[in-house]
Formats: structure tokens, C-alpha cells, sequence
């Protein structure tokens, strides 16, 4: 496959950024760095173009911006609207002009609350025992830096912005606003306070999606819409991999919702090098005798391990039976764990036995509520027309590291559709529609915890296939 890569006079990046920036990723060891004992290209990785050039490229290298507003590039010229995924260990912007359509800047970051717990159930207890003032102005804070400098990198003042669409899970946004979040941490999990109507702030319309229940947030309301359901002709299942696992499922007009307690691994949280899907992540691991083969989000030197990049490799040690189907750990595993790389500081990556015990807890988690899902409404998984996977980490999956270990249960990989970060697609939509989130008529909000199969279904995926 060749590819025109686009380079002038002036350009100070090098030939992976470039391509990484033109919507391909290629696995290089050193990064450009020159220092390559990976796979060898037809140019040198460090190579910086001063002028157009056309390489030839493996046509499986081809793959989708992460954050992904589908189809689109940043171009310049001015933005009047941002929209912010709100995510429990990781948070995406992006910057756009209503009146065009057309994206400016975009960017990933840390949720910093992360200091006040790696997942939802420790952020509600933090905020109920007296931090909640101190992680709203956190999140706030954050927020507002994070939109100044999107707004500089494209040459115009925060003030300039005059509409804001957020989606986030029901926990963020309440942490957000400052709402009592005590009723979402405890039996029956109810929620007190209703969605926030539409605000102004700093001259600029704040909208926020509205949440489904006190598992399933307004990121996933704006997930839906991306993908256009409900749809009463059809039966689908959305599913959001992040922190917690949101799965919507339509059938036959009504919607059944559900969250697993997957934990933060999917987004690399509660790994011993785990990090968020931003620049440097790790996102795949090949694993071979001397060093494993790893390809990083932005092709930057390696800072820790994502959740894509802990499937890649949980698939890979199946592959080659450094694990067992039960998990098992073999011979070939070394006792302190896989060493991935070093990160800029000079520490070592490791994947540990604890690490992959974390990722076999996520995928039994995820698969066995889409069984009990399926079960609830009446069918199997061969009544699925389509499973759209949302969320900004599933841009960086190998649909076949999935299948391995067994994440989509018995959904084929052929019905699976990989929409990226579905929440910053929905909020797109209605910032250039102008058009208010609906809420579903009918939706069934299901608690996995007090349903006795999905413990059943939970042991029996503890099983790789």
C-alpha cells in the first residue's frame, strides 16, 4: 500500500509522527530514534521529510485517529464549540466549528481525580466523607487548563468559546457539579438529583448529556445517538470499554441497560505500569525471545501499558502458552513478570501475574454481563445483528486479541463495529444539529450484582477459550 506522506520546508517532525498524524500506526521499538530492532521498513523511522514523499506501508498499518470524530482531520481556522468526554481515568476533547463542521484540535488527558481512587466506588466514598469541594474544583480546574490550551494551540482566546457539550458517567458529572453523590454508593442506587438543564458560564452554553440510571451516564446517552439506536427494527448491543463497563442493549424497541464492576484495567488503571490511553501508552504487545514488540499511541517512547495493550499481550501469552485457557501461569512466565521496556525516566515495565489476574477479572466481567444482558431480554448472542464498540480505547484493539480471550462472549468478531470514541461522536452531532438529547421511553436498568446467573456466567468466562 503507498501512501503520500504531506511535508514541507518548514516540518520538524518525524516520518512516524507524520504518519501517525495521517491516520497510520506502525510498530517501531525506538520510536524514531533510529535505534530500531523491530520490524524494518522501506525508510529510515527517524527520517524527518522536508518534502512530500511516498512510502510503501503494510495495508494492516491503516487505523483510525483515537479520538475519532469519524472521517475528519484537525484543520485550521476558528472554533466555537468544545466538546468533552468525561471519563473516569481518562478525559477527551475536542475543539470544533459548529457553523462547518470542521475539527480543530483535540487531545487526551488523566482525570486527576485519580488521586481520590482508580474507580468510581472510591471517588463516591472520597466525595462522601468531605472531599467532594476539593475533587470538584480539581476536576474544574483541569477542565478549564485543558480548553485553554486547545484554544491556544489554535490561535484564539478561551473566551472566544461559545457553546460546551460534556458527557460523562453519572458519577463524574455529579463529582463535576458538586452534587451529593451519597444515594449512588449504596443499595438501591438511586439517584437524588436530576440532569443539569443547559447553563451559561463565561458567556458560553453549557450542555450536558443527561444519564439513564445511576450506572449508565450521559457519555453513554451520547454513545447511542452516535450509533443510532434505539431502534425498534433491530436488535443491537452498545458497549462503552472503560473504567466500567457500560453496556446498552435494543431489542425490540426497549433498552436494557447494565454496568460491570470491570475495574480500571481496561484503561490500564490497577496495572503495576498501567496508564491512560494517551501518547506513549502502549497499545499492542508481540511477544519474542529477546524483547517484545511493542507499537505506543503517537509512536512516543513507551510510559506504561494500556487496557489495549494489556489485551494484545494477555492474547499474545495465550498464543504462546506463557498462560494457560484457565490462566494458569506456565513455565515460560517469568516469576517477575514480562519486562516490556524502560520508560523516559529509566524504569522498568513489567506485566506481572497480578496484572494478568486483573485483565482475566475485566473480560469475565464484560462478558458475562452481555450474557445475562442477552438473558433478560430473551435471546442469545446469535440474535445480534450488531455490537458497536464505543469508547476512544477500542481504536487501539486487534478484534482478534479479543476473540482469543473471549471479551465479546460468543458474538462473532465479523458483527462487531468499532466506533471509537462514541461519546465525543454523539456530542458532535447534536453541536452541529442543535438538537436536545432524548432519553428513551422505555429502558430497564439491570443491577448485575443482585442477579444470581451473572456470578454463573461471571465463572464460567474466568475461562479463556
Amino acid at each position: 500500500m503507498k501512501v503520500l506522506i504531506h511535508a514541507d520546508k518548514n516540518n520538524n517532525k518525524n516520518i512516524l509522527a507524520l504518519l501517525e498524524e495521517q491516520g497510520y500506526s506502525l510498530p517501531c521499538n525506538c520510536h524514531g530514534a533510529h535505534r530500531c530492532n523491530g520490524k524494518n521498513y522501506s525508510f529510515d523511522c527517524s527520517l524527518i521529510p522536508t518534502t512530500p514523499l511516498e512510502v510503501e506501508l503494510p495495508a494492516s498499518s491503516r487505523t483510525i485517529q483515537s479520538i475519532a470524530l469519524e472521517d475528519m482531520q484537525p484543520d485550521a481556522g476558528p472554533a466555537d464549540t468544545l466538546l468533552i468526554d468525561l471519563g473516569t481515568t481518562t478525559i477527551a476533547l475536542a475543539l470544533i466549528d459548529s457553523g462547518t463542521g470542521a475539527l480543530r484540535q483535540c487531545s487526551t488527558s488523566a482525570n486527576p481525580q485519580i488521586s481520590y481512587g482508580t474507580d468510581v466506588i472510591a471517588r463516591i466514598q472520597a466525595a462522601c466523607t468531605g472531599s467532594l469541594p476539593n475533587m470538584q474544583h480539581c476536576i474544574q480546574h483541569h477542565l478549564e487548563e485543558e480548553a485553554a490550551l486547545l484554544c491556544r494551540k489554535n490561535h484564539q482566546e478561551p473566551a472566544s468559546l461559545r457553546f460546551c457539550y460534556i458527557g460523562g458517567n453519572t458519577t463524574m458529572i455529579h463529582l463535576l457539579m458538586g452534587y451529593d453523590c451519597t444515594s449512588l454508593g449504596q443499595s438501591p442506587f438511586t439517584i437524588r438529583a436530576s440532569s443539569p438543564k443547559p447553563f451559561i458560564k463565561n458567556n458560553c452554553l453549557v450542555t450536558i448529556a443527561p444519564w439513564i440510571s445511576a450506572f449508565v451516564g450521559g457519555d453513554i446517552t451520547a454513545g447511542l445517538s452516535a450509533c443510532g439506536m434505539p431502534d425498534a427494527h433491530s436488535t443491537t448491543l452498545f458497549v462503552d470499554l472503560g473504567t466500567n463497563g457500560e453496556m446498552v442493549l435494543c431489542h425490540k424497541g426497549s433498552l436494557y441497560t447494565a454496568a460491570t464492576a470491570a475495574g480500571p484495567a481496561m484503561e490500564g488503571g490497577g496495572l503495576s505500569c498501567g496508564c491512560p490511553g494517551i501518547p506513549g501508552a502502549i497499545r499492542s504487545v508481540h511477544l519474542r525471545k529477546l524483547r517484545p514488540v511493542l507499537d505506543t499511541i503517537g509512536n512516543q517512547m513507551p510510559i506504561g501499558l494500556c487496557g489495549s495493550g494489556a489485551i494484545s499481550l494477555c492474547a499474545d501469552l495465550l498464543r504462546k502458552q506463557y498462560i494457560t485457557k484457565d490462566g494458569v501461569l506456565t513455565d515460560l512466565f517469568p516469576p517477575e513478570g514480562i519486562l516490556l521496556a524502560q520508560n523516559p525516566q529509566g524504569n522498568p515495565l513489567r506485566f506481572t501475574a497480578d496484572d494478568l489476574r486483573s485483565v482475566q477479572l475485566a473480560v469475565a466481567a464484560i462478558a458475562a454481563g452481555m450474557d445475562t444482558l442477552l438473558e433478560k431480554a430473551g435471546i442469545t448472542s446469535s440474535d445480534v445483528e450488531t455490537l458497536y464498540l464505543g469508547g476512544g480505547f477500542g481504536f487501539h484493539l486487534s478484534l482478534a486479541d479479543c476473540e482469543t480471550i473471549g471479551l465479546f462472549s460468543q458474538i462473532p468478531i465479523s458483527r462487531i463495529k468499532v466506533k471509537g470514541n462514541s461519546c465525543l461522536q454523539g456530542l458532535y452531532q447534536h453541536a452541529i444539529e442543535k438538537t436536545d438529547f432524548l432519553l428513551p421511553e422505555s429502558c430497564i436498568a439491570l443491577n448485575l450484582a443482585e442477579i444470581a446467573s451473572f456470578q454463573e456466567h461471571f465463572i464460567q468466562h474466568m475461562v479463556f477459550p
